[in-house]
């Protein structure tokens, strides 16, 4: 079995705790705002879907990552970024991404993301920003 789906807009990367004043940890808020922004993405895609599909399953995940243009290329180079001769090596980091989208999906499309097994991310230049996200069973 093997699901897919898209997530509108720029990729957000994982960040770590923030300590407030208090001494209190909590997680900022953009982070926060993508990992449901991943959430609803799912479940506007699959409203029915139960996590026992993917329940003690093996699983491989695998995430595109669709970047803007930068500004400052020349023709040549945007055509360049377009074909794929080019490709993004700015932040955010992709592990950073895949951790952020793969905590997301906890409990949502498989009940912890231990279970991911192989995973396999890309980052590539493209006029619109999104992420593709696959995910099947080994």
């Amino acid at each position: 079995m093997q699901i897919d789906f898209e997530i509108k807009g720029k990729a957000k990367a994982k960040q770590s705790f923030r300590f407030s004043k208090n001494g209190f940890k909590y997680t900022p808020s953009d982070v926060v705002e993508y990992a449901n922004l991943v959430r609803m993405s799912f479940i506007n895609k699959y409203p029915a879907w139960s996590i026992a599909e993917f329940a003690d399953k093996p699983l491989q995940v695998k995430i595109d990552v669709y970047m803007p243009l930068p500004k400052s290329y020349s023709r040549k180079k945007h055509e360049q970024a377009l074909a794929g001769e080019l490709r993004p090596t700015v932040k955010p980091d992709c592990d950073n991404i895949a951790k952020n989208i793969n905590d997301a999906l906890n409990g949502i499309v498989y009940p912890d993301d231990k279970q991911i097994v192989s995973l396999c991310i890309n980052k590539h230049y493209s006029v619109d920003e999104y992420v593709n996200v696959e995910i099947s069973e080994v």
